[in-house]
This record gives C-alpha cells, sequence and structure tokens, in this order.
C-alpha cells in the first residue's frame, strides 16, 4: 500500500515572497531599443527583361525615397536563372540587405492562387534577408501607387520587445506618416486556456480570466508607450498608433488594412523552431496581395 503524500500548506512568509515577487514583474517593462536600419544594397528580383526590372526599381525608389540615393541597385532578371538554385547562388553572391520581388515567380502558365510561389517560399526559409514582396503577383501584378509610403504597420501576436519589426516599420514610414502597431491576441487560444483553468477547483475562473486578459493586454501597451518614448529620444519620431486586442488574428489584420491607409505590412516570418514561414505571417502574405508587405 502506497503511503498517502505530504501535502505542504504554504506559510504566510511564503505566500508574501510570491505576492512581492508578481508585483515585482508586474512592474518590469520591455523597452524598446531604436536602432537605424541600414540598407545598402538592393536586388529587385523579376521573372522579365531588364527593362521591367529597372521600372519596378524606379517603383521603389519612389515608395521608399531613403533608398534611391543611399543604396546600390542590383538587378536580377528572368534569363539569369532558371530554377530556385539558381536564384539562391545569386543572392548569396549578390549577398543584399534587401530583395524585392513578387509573388509566384516564374509561373504565370500556372495561374496561381493562395501561394507565395516556390521562389519566395524557398528564399523566405532559406535566407535572412528581408524581403519586400511588391502587390499582386508576377503574373498579375498590381500598381504600388506614386508617392512615397506614408502608413506602415506592424502585425504581430507578440509585440513587446520585437525592436527589429519597429525598427524596420519605422525605417520605411515617411517622416510625416505613420506607424501602426499592431498586437492581435488569438481569442480562440485564449478561450481554450480558460476552458482549461475552468476544470481547476482551486482557480476561480472569473477572476483568471479577468487577470490574465488585462495582463496580455498591458505588456503590449507598455513596450507600444516605449516606442514612442525611444523614437523621441532617438529623434526619429513618426505617428505611432495601436492597436492591441483580442481577436481571429486574420480577419482582424484584414479588417485593420481596410480600416486605415496602410501602404505597406511588416511582419515577423521567422521562427527559430522550424523551417516554414510562421502561420500567421504566411496566411497574410498569401491573403492580402493588394498590399505591398515587408517579410522579415
Amino acid at each position: 500500500m502506497s503511503e498517502p503524500r505530504n501535502h505542504t500548506v504554504p506559510s504566510r512568509s511564503d505566500e508574501a515572497i510570491d505576492e512581492f515577487e508578481s508585483l515585482f514583474k508586474r512592474a518590469e517593462r520591455t523597452l524598446y531599443h531604436y536602432a537605424d536600419i541600414s540598407i545598402r544594397k538592393v536586388a529587385v528580383v523579376t521573372d522579365g527583361n531588364p527593362a521591367m526590372a529597372k521600372e519596378l526599381g524606379n517603383d521603389i525608389k519612389r515608395f521608399l525615397p531613403h533608398l534611391a540615393g543611399q543604396a546600390d541597385w542590383q538587378y536580377v532578371t528572368g534569363d539569369q536563372y532558371g530554377n530556385v538554385n539558381d536564384l539562391l547562388k545569386i543572392m548569396v553572391e549578390h549577398n543584399p540587405d534587401l530583395i524585392v520581388t513578387s509573388r509566384c515567380l516564374d509561373e504565370s502558365s500556372l495561374v496561381p492562387q493562395h501561394t507565395l510561389g516556390v521562389y519566395v517560399d524557398v528564399m523566405t526559409q532559406t535566407l535572412s534577408t528581408p524581403i519586400l514582396l511588391l502587390p499582386g503577383t508576377a503574373p498579375q501584378p498590381h500598381p504600388l501607387g506614386t508617392r512615397a509610403c506614408q502608413g506602415v504597420m506592424v502585425v504581430t501576436d507578440n509585440l513587446a520587445g520585437d525592436d527589429q519589426l519597429v525598427n524596420h516599420a519605422v525605417a520605411c514610414t515617411a517622416v510625416e506618416g505613420t506607424v501602426w502597431l499592431c498586437h492581435v491576441e488569438d481569442d480562440v487560444l485564449f478561450r481554450r486556456y480558460l476552458e482549461a483553468i475552468g476544470r481547476i477547483p482551486e482557480i476561480n475562473t472569473e477572476q483568471a480570466q479577468e487577470l490574465i486578459a488585462e495582463q496580455l493586454v498591458a505588456i503590449p501597451t507598455q513596450y507600444a508607450q516605449s516606442c514612442i518614448e525611444g523614437l523621441k529620444a532617438a529623434g526619429a519620431e513618426r505617428t505611432i498608433e495601436q492597436v492591441i486586442e483580442f481577436g481571429h488574428q486574420v480577419n482582424r489584420y484584414r479588417q485593420l488594412v481596410a480600416q486605415y491607409p496602410v501602404d505597406l505590412l511588416v511582419t515577423n516570418t521567422k521562427d527559430k523552431d522550424q523551417l516554414a514561414m510562421r502561420g500567421v505571417a504566411y496566411a497574410l502574405s498569401v491573403e492580402l496581395t493588394d498590399i505591398a508587405q515587408l517579410l522579415l
């Protein structure tokens, strides 16, 4: 027969220590650190001819005017590569700081839908270089617009501490432009955790829901405020708007893009635990094809 378990009752001192630790953690803030994004080499990749590549380059210079004079522009055309490995070798040789290209390169005969195409898929998985996706697809391009980028939206489910996203967004936004810092918590996942908590009688479910939701919103809100303060201190001020809420991520971002004058989305595609692009980033990149997207 097994012996009965010994249940240790927490002492008042233990409870006081736990309470103090919780208060200390609540007071902690993840601070934003500004860094100037240096883009010295831009590779424009197309499946067309040199004239088409130069035209795309001119569109980008108008869209991101700060790159026009400071960057070395390289043009990769359809006659320079025949498969993905060829293009990857060219990118490694050029070693650009930014790749500009379109979805579904060299796939005009397939009439692709809801995909980035094999070239972009592989580049996002194997290269660390940021990729700027032009609106539309290579077979059916959409106009980029005739003005400089004024509105940039950062889309993520974990805003706090992601300085890279914010710094790239700021670098792409005109001085008088607006950066939307958007953090959408997955409400389906949140409800799933609450259902699990509801099965634990020792936990007050209603109180847990309120307190956890409060913290999940407070952390990115504090970070967004830190972004405003950090940009002001660095002399790189932009108009910063915050959207921090619960919801269905893809649907909500689709609504936000339609609601605000957004010229560019900035998303984080890398996941240290897998090669494939992060789920939300991939869904947005294949569904929101009428807007330029910067994949980091």
